[in-house]
């Protein structure tokens, strides 16, 4: 699994007020721009939200090596099941796609400071309609600094996501999970894999101390939203019209086993 940018879009570009003058954003009316994307980035404070919806997994990411938390939208690469007619259906629409088309991260020539980028290429970013971003003057309009409010918010909701995913790998919980679906088309099993998830028996096993610290932290409390979030597994396989087994996907991989749906047909 491989996380893809909405419209597979250029990274962003520093927003400055000479850069992009007259620029304006749309209300975003349709979800076009992520129907390619099968996972986005969920933070912790949302887990509990987005877990009643999709299934929360664990991704590494291919050029760093590190872990990130992701709802999953689809079970193939450039699927999401959620979007239906370019209109969302999904329900919870997590923060890290409500960026768009706005970027944030730290400055790369002085980490104390962030830095807003913008996709200028994204459809929503024009100068004929939607939301100024820099009034006549160069400064940013009313409507411009909410957004960065929020931009910042969501940014600090990623520091603290990292810290918790850095814990689960430092203490051995997240183990690779294989999920196994029968195409309706050919019978052949096709195998969706390079997601993880937390290992109940690795967690039971841990000792007093460290447990104690997940609670303290507030880990625990979201290693558990993770853990029922994975009952969502199911309700994504029957929108993709894939009947699970008698055994939930779910409780397969709370047991530790490879998950395996079958084909409607196999009734």
């Amino acid at each position: 699994m491989a996380e893809q940018p909405p419209e597979m879009l250029k990274g962003p570009v520093s927003l400055t007020s000479s850069a992009h003058a007259g620029v304006k954003v749309k209300d975003i009316g349709d979800a076009s721009h992520i129907a390619p994307c099968h996972f986005a980035k969920i933070y912790t404070p949302e887990f509990s939200k987005a877990g009643v919806d999709f299934p929360i997994i664990f991704v590494k990411d291919p050029d760093t090596g590190t872990f990130f938390a992701a709802v999953m939208w689809g079970i193939e690469p450039n699927e999401n099941l959620f979007v239906e007619n370019n209109t969302w259906q999904g329900g919870y629409f997590p923060a890290s796609v409500r960026c768009y088309p706005f970027a944030v991260q730290p400055d790369p020539e002085n980490e104390e400071r962030l830095f807003i980028g913008i996709y200028e290429e994204a459809g929503v970013v024009n100068k004929e309609e939607g939301n100024l971003v820099f009034n006549d003057d160069g400064t940013e309009t009313e409507w411009m600094q909410n957004v960065k409010e929020f931009l910042v918010r969501v940014w600090q909701q990623e520091e603290r996501t990292k810290l918790f995913v850095k814990t689960l790998e430092e203490m051995g919980l997240l183990i690779p999970q294989t999920l196994t679906v029968k195409n309706s088309e050919t019978g052949e099993n096709h195998d969706v894999s390079g997601f993880y998830v937390v290992d109940r028996e690795k967690l039971s096993e841990l000792s007093d101390d460290k447990f104690l610290e997940l609670r303290k932290s507030g880990a625990l409390e979201c290693i558990h939203n993770h853990i029922m979030s994975l009952e969502s597994l199911d309700k994504l396989l029957r929108k993709k019209n894939i009947r699970p087994p008698a055994q939930t996907v779910a409780s397969q991989i709370e047991a530790g086993k490879s998950a395996a749906a079958a084909d409607p047909s196999d009734a």
